[in-house]
């Protein structure tokens, strides 16, 4: 005999089934659909927010997998070294799963937080063009950071009203404090992943054409939810993005909004730095504190294998775990290391110096910006809640235009929008049609 709530949960699976049919159909069908689901999921929507099926299924992981489900199939992407190492990393997390170095857990964390983000930049920007993506990303997070405005200013942070009784909530719903006052989250769970996202926008709000005012709004709302983090990462790696576009994205600007934007640097430099300042002082200990933590943190080392966990990790009765004496882990590359073992760790190392390296020999790209400028960071923040699923998104984007450059002049503001394709300019090569 069949129990009721077994009837019901697979009630629940049918409606969960048909509205990502349903889904799947419309963003074959308008794209751009795909586009703003998914950055708004990243954006707008809290981690916790999701299903249980087996495992637990956030909003970004559904419509990243229905946008891949519907858009993948013949998008002709154009395969490169980036994309093979990056899968042989993931190949070699799988494998270790079957070979009993790592969880399900491991496994399903890197398919749907590295993969499943990165393939859906990939082929959005194959099939939308890297100035719709750049657009999308702009507007979304123009209304992300007047939130945290909005946040800050009533003291009252709305997504946290968007209860849900599971441990994601539990784990990311309390608001932190530093030097007396709340950090603004948005959506995020924490302060420094909205800040280190907030970095990664940067260099598609400068390229993505829209009306040079409203850009400049954008930069400016952008660097104020920045500096409310109280965050050093995010103010840091934000300011960091800024002067690699005015360096390295120039010609995808006008001279005289390079001007502007320099000049807006210098002076959100001058209006914002006296007021971080005194929060930090104010925290005194604990901000020192925090910086001292992270540089501990590479005790672990020595318990890095070449597969699978570290043999630091723990788990306790309470189903609660952690590495040695920490807790946590505030360092993406380290945590890489002690979750899947020092090869793959080693591959994103190398990956990240590519990135390096691409971007000082060119051709330079707003997604490639976006990577550079939040590397110096990923020591000091971990792949957690949407910053892990946004960093893997552009860095797919990234691969995508990069591919694409072919050696194009970048555009700037006056060329021609081509109807289809990966680049943004009409002489951009290897576009597939």
């Amino acid at each position: 005999m069949i129990s009721a709530g077994r009837v019901d949960d697979l009630a629940v699976m049918l409606v969960l089934l048909a509205l990502a049919a349903l889904f799947a159909v419309l963003v074959r069908t308008r794209p751009q659909i795909g586009l703003v689901a998914y950055i708004a999921s990243i954006g707008l929507v809290p981690i916790w927010i999701g299903v249980q099926v087996g495992m637990f299924v956030g909003a970004a992981t559904a419509v990243g997998i229905g946008v891949l489900v519907a858009l993948l199939p013949g998008s002709r992407i154009r395969w490169t070294v980036w994309d093979g190492v990056l899968g042989f990393a993931l190949a070699v997390v799988v494998v270790s799963w079957v070979g009993g170095y790592a969880s399900l857990g491991d496994a399903y964390a890197t398919t749907t937080g590295w993969l499943v983000p990165y393939l859906v930049g990939r082929v959005l920007v194959a099939r939308l063009g890297s100035r719709a993506v750049a657009v999308c990303i702009t507007l979304v997070f123009l209304v992300v950071a007047v939130l945290v405005v909005v946040e800050v200013v009533t003291g009252d942070n709305l997504f946290v009203r968007l209860a849900m009784g599971n441990p994601l909530y539990t784990q990311w719903s309390g608001i932190r404090m530093r030097g007396g006052l709340p950090r603004a989250e948005g959506a995020f769970g924490h302060a420094i992943p909205l800040g280190a996202s907030l970095a990664l926008v940067v260099p598609f709000v400068w390229s993505s054409r829209l009306p040079a005012w409203l850009r400049t709004i954008t930069f400016v709302l952008v660097g104020v939810a920045a500096v409310v983090t109280y965050s050093r990462i995010g103010m840091l790696s934000t300011a960091l993005a800024l002067v690699l576009c005015v360096v390295g994205l120039g010609a995808w600007a006008t001279r005289a909004f390079r001007a502007w934007a320099a000049v807006a640097l210098v002076v959100g430099a001058a209006l914002t730095t006296p007021t971080a300042m005194a929060v930090f002082a104010e925290a005194g200990d604990e901000a020192s504190g925090s910086a001292e933590y992270r540089a501990d943190l590479w005790s672990l080392l020595p318990s890095v294998g070449v597969l699978g966990r570290s043999t630091a990790a723990y788990s306790d009765a309470s189903g609660t775990g952690g590495w040695g004496n920490f807790r946590s882990i505030d360092n993406a590359v380290l945590m890489t290391a002690l979750s899947y073992g020092g090869f793959v760790a080693g591959l994103l190392v190398l990956l990240g110096v590519a990135a390096l390296v691409g971007f000082v020999r060119g051709p330079r790209t707003p997604g490639l910006t976006a990577v550079v400028a939040i590397l110096p960071s990923l020591t000091s923040v971990a792949f957690i809640t949407q910053f892990s699923t946004f960093f893997w998104f552009v860095a797919g984007v990234a691969v995508a235009q990069t591919a694409a450059a072919g050696g194009a002049d970048p555009p700037v503001e006056g060329d021609v929008e081509p109807a289809r394709g990966v680049a943004d300019h009409p002489r951009a090569v290897g576009v597939a049609p």
